[in-house]
């Protein structure tokens, strides 16, 4: 292979790394996690996304030493969505088992990119932890 030949995929692997790390994420706002039961870890947070955007059910996988990374994905609800950024609330219920006690949570955008990461600890303390109420099918 010509010596011109290597530079130019280095040099394509270069912007495509420096695009996998230039996604844009944005911060959780308002994030925190309780334990309902040895099983089920309520989990509240907002984040900014599209005024159509609707989060979805979260799904949790195992991660190491008690942390759990939970995902949640998004779909645009709506036949006509503007560019407009507001705050999304989340409230909803992982199946984590007690040895979760660290959650690290991803929001997915509809097209499945990263949006929003967070991280909390899962309060087991006296405090009051409630399951949020069931949404309304629309």
């Amino acid at each position: 292979m010509h010596k011109f030949a290597y530079q130019t995929l280095g040099l394509a692997a270069a912007f495509v790394a420096t695009g996998a790390l230039a996604e844009a994420t944005r911060p959780l706002d308002a994030l925190g996690a309780c334990r309902l039961d040895d099983s089920r870890v309520a989990l509240r947070f907002t984040f900014e996304g599209g005024a159509c955007q609707q989060p979805g059910e979260p799904f949790l996988a195992r991660g190491k030493d008690g942390i759990g990374n939970v995902t949640v994905p998004t779909a645009n609800v709506g036949e006509i969505c503007t560019m407009q950024i507001v705050p999304v609330q989340f409230a909803g219920v992982v199946d984590a088992p007690e040895t979760i006690t660290t959650l690290d949570i991803t929001v997915l955008k509809p097209n499945g990119n990263r949006q929003a990461l967070g991280s909390t600890d899962v309060a087991t303390g006296p405090e009051e932890c409630v399951e949020p109420e069931a949404k309304a099918a629309e």
